[in-house]
């Protein structure tokens, strides 16, 4: 055999027994993933589906134990004993539960543009933090401010250029929760600098945040994801699929519970994974969780509350004498508070 030929021969047997001795664990690794986001499974399907049919239905007009003239009422907290209510005029109103009035008006707002406002309002349980809208009608810009409720003024303005739709802004690890940028950035807000920590990258653009225990959960619509965030390693923890198009979120630490534009969604705190859905009842507003219940604000309906422990929707509050927008809900030790923007009114209703 020439040289040649005897060099081509030893290099195709050696590629031979080289193919014959690898088996499939030996193919090329794949590159490691950088980030330390990990990707869940699809979320399952298979959950248990609940019609609105509620063990209990009452009249409005039986449990109603005020109606407080609130201008273009919104988002709604309570902090220091009293009632926070931002309105789509620019203000925050400070309601008094002892006499069900308004006792303070801070105008939050300092647009130009008369017709521009923001969504937005969240508490750290000492201080108000709520949007606030800067600039004119060619310019303008979302900042978040931080409200003294002894003083009734602003004490600290953060610009931070937060997203018009978020309604509820989370307070956890002392800091206040706000999406920036297109909702693509999440930003805490120390609460006792009052500084913004670096922008959280979440690769998506998302809507509304919800606080548990320990990490934050995040809903991004338009692709169709719920994201876990750790507050203190700054990552993004868990993607999980949603293809129902998530939007508004609520959470305990029993328990997440996910809006729809047709249902409501109660999820697992710690997997995810849905655990009952609740048709009909659309859910891109008015929720509020808390370990008793979480209640639904409706158009029509008007108010359901559903309980953690069963399951079911073990009361309905109706108002048939009088149709109330959909607007917000949060519930105290002894009333439950929502808003009906269209009307002017702020609703205090007995929980009994």
């Amino acid at each position: 055999m020439k040289p040649g030929y005897k060099k081509l021969f030893i290099v195709m047997v050696a590629l031979i027994l080289v193919a014959c001795v690898a088996t499939p664990s030996q193919s090329p690794t794949s590159t490691p993933v950088s980030a330390p986001t990990i990707l869940s499974t699809p979320t399952p399907t298979s959950v248990p589906t609940i019609l609105p049919t509620p063990l209990t239905s009452a009249p409005l007009e039986e449990r109603l134990l005020a109606a407080i003239d609130v201008k273009l009422p919104d988002e709604l907290v309570f902090a220091k004993g009293f009632i926070w209510v931002k309105t789509d005029s620019g203000h925050v109103v400070q309601v008094d539960p002892a006499t069900n009035s308004v006792v303070g008006d801070i105008k939050v707002d300092t647009t130009s543009w008369q017709h521009d406002y923001c969504q937005g309002l969240g508490t750290d349980g000492e201080n108000i933090w709520a949007c606030s809208t800067r600039g004119n009608e060619n310019f303008k810009t979302i900042d978040v401010v931080r409200i003294d409720p002894s003083s009734q003024t602003v004490t600290a303005t953060v610009e931070v250029g937060k997203i018009f739709d978020q309604y509820n802004m989370p307070f956890l690890s002392n800091h206040i929760w706000v999406l920036t940028d297109d909702g693509s950035k999440l930003v805490g807000i120390d609460t006792t600098t009052n500084q913004p920590s670096p922008a959280i990258d979440l690769g998506v653009r998302c809507f509304q945040v919800a606080a548990t225990s320990s990490s934050l959960l995040v809903t991004c619509k338009l692709d169709d994801l719920i994201l876990r965030v750790d507050p203190e390693s700054m990552q993004v923890t868990e993607r999980r699929t949603f293809t129902r198009s998530p939007w508004n979120i609520v959470a305990t630490e029993d328990g997440a519970w996910v809006g729809l534009g047709n249902a409501v969604v109660r999820l697992d705190p710690e997997s995810l994974n849905p655990v009952a859905t609740f048709t009909s009842l659309p859910g891109d507003k008015g929720l509020f969780a808390t370990k008793e219940g979480l209640w639904v604000r409706l158009d029509e309906g008007f108010l359901y509350r559903i309980d953690p422990v069963s399951n079911q929707i073990v009361e309905q509050i109706t108002s048939d004498q009088r149709f109330y927008n959909m607007g917000s809900v949060i519930v105290t030790s002894d009333a439950i508070w929502t808003t009906a923007g269209d009307d002017d009114l702020l609703l205090r209703i007995s929980l009994k």
